[in-house]
């Protein structure tokens, strides 16, 4: 440890003077340089524009570290294609372990429950990307691509300074690619678990092997639990059909620059387990042609079919069509030339800092026409998680959920409001095997399923065949009952399990002989169904209250995803009593219920909407 001290200690003193500092902490044996740790500080830094051929200059000083000809050099490339290129002064390679228990005892002195983005905001929203998700869906059933990765970034001000952010990342997430990299152009906290390049062999005789990463599952809350996750992983034809586009991508792009007959796989299909998720991980090899030079692989190669989709052009391309800012650094890669060795990773699960101050976190996810956006959008909320602790909420929140053929078809939906309610992954897991048990035991009567989670971690799952408040013969009888303020709602408008304000809202409704409640605010808003979000139709337009200060409820979501297929605009408006009494229809949607008219105000829309629905409940 004593070495690894001084000279990370040297590392963040440069960070901090913008003159330079590289630190790769790989995980295992499996990362950077075959597990060897490196600090470098005291660099000379230049970016190159790509129209100014950002691939050919930074190709060119990797040669030339390669060579021997220059110290270590490193590249950050943004997949746009920009590159700052650093070449380092001092270098130490120092024990990986020292740097572990080094970095362990910088994030021992902050606050474990730090989130590194503070009031952060998402380009591509839920509802965004579930929309951009069924696009895709399309495009590849038009021909136009066969997989394409959707991202996201995450974007706001950074709460620690960027050795400190990655100090933490490393504590909640350490990866074998992990790397920070700072320097006056560019600042980059990495946890990547995905190697992008690598080469090593004399020059005559260099194998090149890059590592695509393409396929996850969340970790269990049990061993045997995980241990199943990452079987489901090894056998699910989607997963597999989506990894093998992106690997026969790789043996193409590689292959360009190859000896022919010298590029192999493997392993194929590898399971690798992080510290917060299963992936599929293959590795293509070849042997490089005499001659072809770094910036020959760049341009074959770069950026990594991983984070593009098939055929990489096309993916490029509608992939900037659906996504609402540039990727910057996200999924471009971080480079490494030592002599005799190059080492890489795909810049993924990385914090990068800009002026403002600004920092962003890029999410996505590889899509198929198999993909159900639900869960393309769960997966991209978990690759986040390292963002914060590994939480549990702030206030008891609670599901109810419908139990359709012994399983909760909307599960991923509630996963992800709970996520946004204050779950971390670890939380998550122990609810999805506490609803897994729970359906194992259940009646096979059982259609609803209540799961509770409390700021203590604890989660609770009951089931029942308890009738749905929407389940009314004739009709759901509406009631609209004053009340001072909106009930408060946890983050993400999540559902609380005190249910208070609503349950006493519903008591004044029973009372005036109706069914549910629509609560009105001060200023006339109708803010929510008691029980149920409410919906009204005006002409071609499906209208509800904001979320908040209404909860964003599950189907809610599934009516804003399935509107446009029926011919519909959803939106979320301030409503009235005057809104609600003059609607062309007026109906209520619930996760358990589904879709219900409210008395003598139906009509074809909602039937339709109702009918959909439930081909959504049996799709899913």
């Amino acid at each position: 440890m004593s070495e690894a001290v001084p000279a990370l200690a040297a590392a963040r003193a440069a960070a901090k003077s913008g003159s330079g500092a590289l630190v790769l902490a790989p995980g295992s044996s499996r990362g950077w340089f075959d597990g060897c740790a490196l600090v470098a500080w005291d660099a000379t830094c230049r970016t190159v524009g790509h129209d100014a051929g950002a691939l050919a200059a930074a190709g060119d000083a990797l040669d030339a570290a390669y060579a021997g000809r220059t110290g270590p050099c490193a590249v950050v490339l943004t997949y746009e294609g920009d590159a700052v290129i650093a070449e380092f002064a001092q270098v130490a390679p120092v024990g990986g372990a020292a740097v572990d228990r080094v970095l362990a005892s910088e994030a021992a002195s902050l606050d474990a429950r730090t989130a590194l983005i503070a009031g952060p905001r998402t380009d591509l929203g839920a509802r965004a990307f579930r929309a951009s998700v069924s696009e895709i869906r399309e495009r590849v059933a038009a021909g136009d691509v066969y997989v394409l990765n959707l991202t996201r970034r995450i974007t706001g001000p950074p709460t620690l300074e960027p050795f400190d952010a990655f100090a933490l990342l490393q504590s909640r997430g350490a990866s074998d690619m992990s790397a920070f990299f700072a320097c006056e152009a560019a600042t980059i906290a990495s946890i990547s678990p995905e190697r992008f390049l690598s080469v090593s062999g004399p020059a005559d005789d260099r194998i090149a092997a890059v590592s695509p990463i393409k396929g996850t599952r969340p970790r269990g809350s049990t061993p045997s639990a995980d241990a199943e996750l990452a079987a489901e992983l090894a056998a699910d034809s989607k997963e597999l059909a989506e990894h093998l586009m992106v690997v026969d991508l790789e043996r193409n792009d590689l292959g360009r620059v190859s000896v022919p007959g010298t590029v192999r796989v493997d392993p194929l299909y590898e399971v690798v387990t992080t510290p917060y998720c299963h992936q599929l991980v293959s590795t293509v090899k070849g042997r490089l042609l005499p001659g072809a030079s770094f910036a020959d692989l760049l341009e074959a190669a770069f950026p990594c079919g991983s984070v593009t989709g098939a055929p990489k052009l096309a993916a490029i391309r509608i992939a900037a069509e659906l996504e609402r800012t540039p990727r910057g650094a996200y999924c471009g890669a971080l480079l490494v030339a030592l002599p005799g060795r190059l080492d890489s990773s795909v810049l993924i699960r990385t914090l990068e800092y800009a002026t403002g101050p600004s920092a962003s976190w890029g999410t996505g996810c590889g899509i198929t026409y198999e993909s159900d956006p639900a869960a393309e959008w769960l997966e991209s909320v978990l690759k986040a998680s390292p963002l914060d602790a590994d939480r549990t909420p702030a206030v008891a929140l609670r599901e109810t959920c419908r139990v359709a053929h012994g399983r909760v078809p909307l599960l991923d939906r509630h996963l992800a409001r709970l996520a946004a309610g204050g779950c971390g992954p670890s939380t998550l897991a122990r609810t999805s095997a506490a609803v897994s048990e729970a359906l194992a035991e259940s009646d096979r009567e059982a259609t609803r399923l209540s799961i509770t989670v409390t700021p203590d971690g604890t989660v609770t799952v009951a089931t029942s065949d308890a009738p749905s408040s929407l389940d009314v013969p004739g009709g759901v009888r509406t009631a609209f009952v004053e009340v001072a303020e909106a009930p408060a709602l946890p983050p993400g408008a999540a559902k609380p399990a005190d249910r208070g304000a609503w349950d006493a809202a519903q008591d004044i409704a029973h009372a005036e002989g109706a069914d549910i409640a629509l609560l009105v605010g001060p200023d006339g808003s109708v803010i929510d169904g008691a029980t149920s979000s409410v919906w009204v139709r005006t002409g071609e337009r499906l209208l509800t209250p904001p979320a908040p200060p209404a909860l964003d409820g599950v189907a809610r979501g599934v009516i804003f995803d399935v509107a446009p297929s029926l011919g519909y605009q959803a939106g979320e408006v301030r409503l009235t009593r005057s809104d609600i009494e003059t609607a062309d229809e007026v109906f209520l949607s619930n996760a358990y219920g589904g879709v219900a008219a409210v008395r003598g105000r139906g009509g074809a829309s909602t039937d339709a909407l109702a009918a959909a629905f439930e081909r959504a409940i049996d799709d899913a």
